[in-house]
Formats: C-alpha cells, structure tokens, sequence
C-alpha cells in the first residue's frame, strides 16, 4: 500500500523490522505501522538499554512538538488522534483508531523504548529493595522462632525444622 508521509507529503517505502512491515520516510525519518507492532516491538527491545544507560539518557524531544497541529492517516485520510506516551507529554504518538496504525516521527521510538527501559527497571528495582525489606522483616522473627526452644510454637506446633524449612523457602523468594 503505497501512501505519503502525513508529516512532509513525501512517499512512504515499506520495509521489514526482523517479522514487522513498517511504512519509512526516508525525507523527516517518521515510520507507520502497525499498533499492535508497536507494543510487540517496544517490549521486545527495552531490555537492549540497560539500567546504567537508562537512568544517564535523557528524552529527545524535537523543537516545536508542542505546537504541531493533527496529522492526516496516510491510510484513511482521517484526523489522527495525538497523545503522550506513558504519560509523557514530551513524546507525543498520532493514532488512527479505524486503521489501528501510528505515526511515529524522528526519535519517538528511541523515547518510547527509553521510557519503558526508566519505568520497568525502576519497578524492578523496587520490587527487589520491597522483597529486601520485607526479608529483613520476616527473617529474623522466623529465625528467633526456630530456637526460641519453646516447646509449642504459635505458628508451627511443635515441628522447629518446619521453621527452618519455611526460612530456607523465604530465602528463595528474597533472592
């Protein structure tokens, strides 16, 4: 399907990203496809960045993206709707809901990308200090259970290896 770029007018070429087909133009380096692309691509490459590089990059946003008016579907015709990313406003997205394709210009994808690299390894990392804290909160009760040398046990009965057993299994959930 052949169509102009709904930025500068010029033709759009068809290419493949490994088993994507994305609309390039090769004039202001935009890029149509698919939305359900869109979300398989971006999941399957914010783990490229890494933690280091996620938190040291900053977005690109190009000059002027708050005043740039609607774009037209290259497909349809029809006004695309435009909206932040995650949120962010600085990476704006223009969808055509009828034709389910977005209109991605220059840099978008690189933020997008780096804005999901940000947002889950900063979940990562504090699901892992939630499950450090909360070790450091269950291990040394369980552990002063386990040889309190009380005879009966409020939680485990009379069974002190069962309190080792479920210290050694939190381990493994912490880790």
């Amino acid at each position: 399907m052949s169509a102009n770029c709904p930025r500068c007018q010029q033709p759009l070429e068809t290419a493949q990203v490994d088993t994507i087909e994305v609309r390039l133009c090769q004039a202001c380096r935009g890029v149509l496809l698919a939305h359900p692309d869109l979300v398989r691509m971006i999941d399957s490459s914010w783990r490229a960045v890494s933690e280091q590089q996620a938190e040291a990059m900053s977005f690109r946003a190009p000059e002027g993206w708050r005043g740039e008016g609607p774009l037209a579907c290259p497909d349809c015709g029809q006004t695309m709707e435009k909206y932040g990313y995650m949120g962010l406003a600085a990476i704006q997205i223009d969808r055509c809901d009828p034709c389910s394709v977005v209109w991605l210009d220059t840099d978008e994808l690189q933020n997008m990308v780096l804005a999901l690299a940000k947002s889950n390894y900063r979940s990562e990392r504090a699901m892992r200090e939630t499950a450090k804290d909360a070790w450091d909160y269950v291990s040394p009760g369980m552990t002063a259970m386990a040889y309190t040398g009380r005879p009966h046990n409020w939680l485990f009965g009379n069974a002190p290896d069962v309190v080792v057993t479920a210290v050694n299994l939190l381990r493994l959930f912490a880790g």
